[in-house]
């Protein structure tokens, strides 16, 4: 700024000068000034690049100083670890049927109601008899038919029996008397099997419980035509319930249990590998335990799930019933003999992701360090599994923000 500001006066002074000589010796000094103030000229612009030379390195050297960025943080702990899943389930009766007729017909009485219970052996409904009595009524006129011309054959056959024995008839004769015997013998089983056969289809015109429940669900109205098999009342055991569920694929994969048991062996250990429990959301603070009972090794090739059921234990001063939703949460806490010294678990926003490889920040002597490693699974409270030789428990990991770091950046632990 000084030497500009001496520039700028020179000029003006010489300026004065020559225009007072330009008044006295004519043209030739007026051409003299117009050269010097072209030569000044030159030398305040040269003069300004220099200032803003200057003042640019005066700046750079000058700027302020480094911000030491706040950042927070997590304690790695290859301890003890849980893994908790949640499903959506429905409560079921440990014990159900669809129940139906074995035989088609009207149904003209239906004696329970849904949601009543009933005892085992109950009447539920019944069919209109008339046609299956007839039945019942024609099979037994064709039966003693039967018996009737069976006791005329074996009469017979008596009769020409002994004539063949005397030698009074050839012996073609006696084998066709034989042969009607057997005819008639046969009728009579046929016919008696028929009887039984239509008495069987009369007592399944009526339709009983066969254990003791609650009729959960009924399909058909009274005096309507049903079909054999056909679903009419639908019976659950609601003294011991069921919670059933289904767990995909990827949560098979990687689920907790430990290599060496089977599904067999998780079963017989109970709730030792994995504790269930159910939640409803009518009861959100409580709790209901779950004891497993069956996983199936089979997928559901339509949804590409495991179906998974629970024992739940009876309830008291709760009115839990078949068909309610519940959460099923699954929780699984590793043994020590299953903890890995370089497998930990970090907020997924603590990896970063750069040319198709994994990162973390550590942060080590107020300085960001960036350290490759291999990602887990994911587990439902945001956290995912890590895995670095470079890694031990105590390290801290920056948690938040690691696309705004750089190796080496100067950081301070955020105060809580």
């Amino acid at each position: 700024m000084n030497i500009l500001g001496c520039l700028v006066d020179f000029f003006c002074a010489v300026n004065y000068i020559l225009m007072v000589i330009s008044y006295t010796k004519g043209d030739s000094f007026k051409r003299m000034k117009r050269f010097l103030e072209i030569v000044i000229g030159v030398c305040i612009i040269a003069g300004i690049c220099y200032w803003i030379n200057t003042f640019r390195d005066d700046g750079i050297q000058d700027q302020a100083p480094e911000i030491i960025r706040p950042v927070r943080t997590i304690v790695l702990s290859s301890g003890q670890r849980t893994f908790t899943r949640s499903y959506f389930g429905t409560v079921q009766g440990s014990k159900r049927a669809d129940l139906s007729f074995r035989v088609a017909g009207t149904l003209n009485r239906i004696l329970v109601d849904k949601g009543a219970s009933v005892k085992k052996g109950t009447l539920l409904a019944t069919l209109d008899p008339r046609d299956y009595n007839t039945r019942v009524a024609q099979a037994k006129s064709s039966l003693a038919q039967a018996q009737a011309q069976y006791r005329n054959a074996q009469a017979d056959f008596k009769r020409y029996e002994n004539l063949y024995k005397q030698r009074a008839i050839a012996k073609s004769q006696y084998d066709s008397y034989k042969t009607q015997l057997d005819v008639s013998a046969s009728a009579v089983d046929t016919a008696q099997a028929q009887v039984k056969s239509v008495q069987d289809a009369l007592k399944d015109t009526e339709l009983r419980a066969p254990f003791a429940g609650v009729i959960a669900d009924r399909a058909v109205e009274n005096y309507q035509d049903v079909n054999a098999k056909q679903t009419i009342f639908s019976l659950q055991d609601i003294n011991s319930l069921e919670v059933v569920f289904n767990i995909p694929d990827n949560d098979v994969l990687m689920s907790p249990f430990p290599d060496s048991k089977s599904i067999t062996e998780v079963l017989k250990a109970g709730n030792r590998y994995l504790k269930l429990n159910a939640r409803f959301e009518a009861m959100p603070d409580r709790t209901f335990p779950l004891i497993l009972k069956e996983f199936a090794a089979q997928a559901n090739t339509s949804t590409n799930t495991y179906p998974v059921t629970a024992i739940m234990p009876p309830q008291k001063g709760v009115g839990i019933l078949p068909g309610m939703s519940v959460t099923v949460e699954a929780f699984y806490e590793e043994t020590e003999e299953e903890i890995d010294p370089n497998k930990f678990f970090v907020p997924v926003t603590a990896v970063m992701n750069e040319n198709n490889n994994n990162y973390v920040w550590q942060f080590v002597n107020n300085s960001a360090h960036k350290v490759q490693i291999k990602t887990g699974s994911l587990v439902n409270n945001g956290f995912v599994e890590i895995d670095s030789d470079d890694l031990k428990d105590g390290d801290l990991i920056i948690t938040a923000g690691v696309y705004f770091l750089h190796e080496g950046q100067h950081i301070r632990l955020m105060e809580e």
